[in-house]
């Protein structure tokens, strides 16, 4: 019988995680992060499979799951050990990152999965694919890593750009509701209430990964310029919003799934 191949996960945080025990069916899988306190968080199943100080060189692939403010010194570290197997990088921001992969000697992949670790399946999903070196190699290899889900090729300045006007856009607002929205859900109307379903999917991530991204992302200053430009607009009485076939659509949707009881 065939021997599985060696997978490192670096970062046992949620998605790190959610990575590992997808890729257990497939690979003989080890997971690994610096703060060693995370071991006692997994479950069993990984837990056995956590590991101290990896040899890199140990592992045919490895997959970056830290924190956005750690990704860049993982992949130096990665570089400066020599490492020639695969690298496969998950980071939310990709400028920055997508820089320091193209200096390894390392097979590379720069995705980003536009979901998070609450995902049962992959189907109907998206990742994004940002190339490094060889994008129908890498393109072959983010299929197959995560197969099922749409895998949409963007180039890594429009990446952090998008996640600027998409992820972060709607971490901000959902701070400003959580913050001066009226919580009582017997006071809310249906715009209210699925403000908070927006709050709740949005602020799910960690405090940590929103406040990294908002400070490292060199797009988010544009952004919050814009959100001033167009708050003063709206105090000044421009209420004018872009209204499409679309909006009708999904307010028709959205009617039908309260009235079915699924919202």
């Amino acid at each position: 019988m065939e021997s599985k191949k060696r997978a490192l996960v670096i970062g046992a945080g949620a998605m790190g995680t959610w990575i590992a025990r997808r890729m257990l069916d497939s690979y003989d899988v080890r997971i690994t992060d610096i703060d060693k306190r995370r071991a006692v968080e997994l479950e069993w199943q990984l837990y056995k499979r956590f590991i101290e100080n990896p040899r890199y060189s140990d592992y045919e692939i490895i997959i970056n799951a830290v924190n956005l403010s750690s990704s860049v010194g993982v992949i130096r570290k990665l570089r400066e050990s020599g490492y020639e197997g695969t690298v496969i990088d998950i980071s939310s921001l990709k400028r920055a990152v997508n820089d320091e992969l193209s200096r390894l000697r390392a097979t590379t992949v720069s995705v980003h999965p536009l979901f998070g670790p609450g995902a049962r399946r992959l189907e109907g999903r998206t990742v994004l694919l940002v190339p490094v070196k060889d994008r129908d190699a890498e393109a072959e290899i983010a299929s197959s890593m995560f197969s099922g889900a749409k895998i949409v090729e963007i180039d890594a300045e429009l990446h952090d750009r998008l996640v600027a006007h998409t992820i972060q856009l709607t971490h901000i607002l959902s701070l400003i509701a959580n913050r001066l929205m009226v919580h009582d859900p017997d006071l809310l109307g249906t715009g209210s209430r699925l403000m908070r379903y927006v709050e709740a999917v949005s602020l799910h991530s960690s405090s940590r990964l929103i406040e990294e991204m908002l400070r490292l992302n060199p797009e988010s200053r544009g952004l919050f310029e814009e959100i001033r430009k167009t708050l003063s607009e709206i105090e000044r009485g421009n209420y004018e919003f872009e209204e499409s076939g679309e909006m009708k659509e999904l307010y028709e949707r959205i009617y039908n799934a309260i009235d079915n009881g699924c919202i």
